[in-house]
């Protein structure tokens, strides 16, 4: 059976907090299921928020310490996971 882009993004969000993913992984293949593959009209309006708000962290992900230092430009993987963790407390 094949998931929906839908429950791709939910697999994603679990698969990090609970580390099964690398953060790498995670912010390049959720930011291309939300950004590109997508029907938004799949996702409530909560979602989309909530969602959006994680995609918009991970396509801005660095692990580069120069890039960490520019202000509001770049997420580190701890500001990305603390993120998840809490956009799955808000959508359960």
């Amino acid at each position: 059976m094949t998931m929906t882009k839908k429950e791709q993004l939910y697999y994603l969000l679990n698969g990090l907090n609970h580390g099964e993913i690398g953060v790498d992984n995670f912010t390049i293949q959720f930011t291309k299921i939300f950004d590109l593959e997508i029907d938004y009209d799949e996702l409530s309006n909560k979602e989309y928020t909530i969602l959006r708000n994680v995609s918009d962290m991970s396509a801005r992900f660095s692990d580069s310490l120069e890039d960490l230092k520019l202000p509001n430009v770049y997420y580190s993987e701890k500001e990305i996971r603390d993120e998840v963790s809490r956009a799955l407390k808000a959508l359960s």
